[in-house]
């Protein structure tokens, strides 16, 4: 655990921009602490996890790219030395820009959802003219799938009546250099649109609707976390973010038919991550709110599998008459 004193030294990188910076207390379940500059400037410092599936300099050409394009990232801020990031005791960090944005109740979050999707296809748009290797990964998605799910009883034979046709509509997809990460929390959102994307800890080759499918289960996922969130809500948020997105960079006729079927393999593969964490089988960080998280999960995975042509037809509503 850092001490004030740590995260002086490590903004020492940056004094030439900060000056005498002030540091805020740590954000509850991230390694990310709010900096303000001495001339107010708003920052925040992240240090780096251990499991990082690229090299640093990757992710900062990457975003260097989206931000060329038009897309809002927080790209990092350069040290004084010219570097990317300090290392302090073997812990490397990054100082990023704040982007400003709204914290929306649920109530107004299906106001600005078709603006997300927008906003997700200008970015796959922009991820996938990138004109240099990432040095990341090929998401093993199938594998996943295929492979020995931590599930409880009832999901897991749930699933496995369907894992067949799940396989089948996945395999072959095309692929591209994608977020990796795109759940809610990684986009930020403001009244009337969105502020910007963070988080590019991952950037695998994958199909691009392993983005829109983990987004979207997540907002299934919400029915059980906040008052006044139902399932119609959930699949209201589905037809209107891909509305978006389907205006701006279309999917194709299979992508689409396959969201379902991601959303679905988005809940399942979590559930089974989160609950491997759980156990001890995984060595990751645990969420402080871990247990709730995977109880929602699984539950929006039995859900799905109980009611598979609610989601179906939510995302058929979004395709163009």
């Amino acid at each position: 655990m850092e001490t004030g004193e740590d995260l002086t030294k490590v903004l020492d990188a940056w004094r030439g921009i900060l000056g005498e910076p002030e540091i805020g207390a740590k954000v509850p379940g991230r390694d990310l602490w709010p900096v303000f500059s001495e001339h107010g400037r708003r920052c925040l410092l992240k240090r780096l996890s251990p499991w990082r599936n690229l090299p640093e300099a990757d992710e900062a050409r990457v975003l260097q790219h989206l931000a060329a394009s038009g897309v809002s990232v927080a790209g990092f801020m350069i040290t004084d030395r010219g570097g990317s990031f300090a290392e302090v005791d073997d812990r490397r960090y990054l100082l990023l820009p704040w982007l400003d944005h709204d914290h929306l109740p649920a109530a107004e979050l299906i106001k600005v959802e078709e603006a997300a999707g927008r906003a997700a296809a200008g970015l796959h748009r922009a991820l996938a003219d990138y004109p240099w290797p990432a040095n990341s990964y090929t998401e093993k998605l199938i594998d996943a799938l295929e492979g020995e799910l931590l599930l409880p009883p009832d999901l897991l034979a749930a699933y496995a009546e369907q894992r067949a046709a799940v396989i089948t509509a996945l395999t072959g997809l095309p692929v591209q250099l994608v977020h990796g990460d795109l759940n809610p929390g990684n986009v930020l959102l403001r009244r009337g649109g969105v502020a910007g994307f963070i988080d590019f800890d991952h950037l695998p080759l994958a199909p691009r609707i392993w983005d829109v499918g983990k987004y979207l289960s997540r907002r299934l996922r919400r029915t059980g976390r906040e008052a006044g969130f139902s399932t119609a809500d959930g699949l209201r948020h589905v037809t209107t973010f891909l509305r978006g997105y389907q205006h701006d960079h279309p999917l194709t006729p299979r992508e689409l038919a396959a969201v379902p079927i991601m959303i679905l393999a988005g809940n399942v593969i979590e559930a089974s991550y989160f609950e491997e964490i759980r156990s001890g089988k995984l060595d990751r960080r645990r969420l402080d709110d871990h247990d709730e998280v995977l109880r929602d999960t699984i539950e929006a995975a039995r859900w799905q599998l109980g009611h598979p042509d609610l989601v179906a037809d939510a995302v058929r509503s979004a395709a163009p008459a």
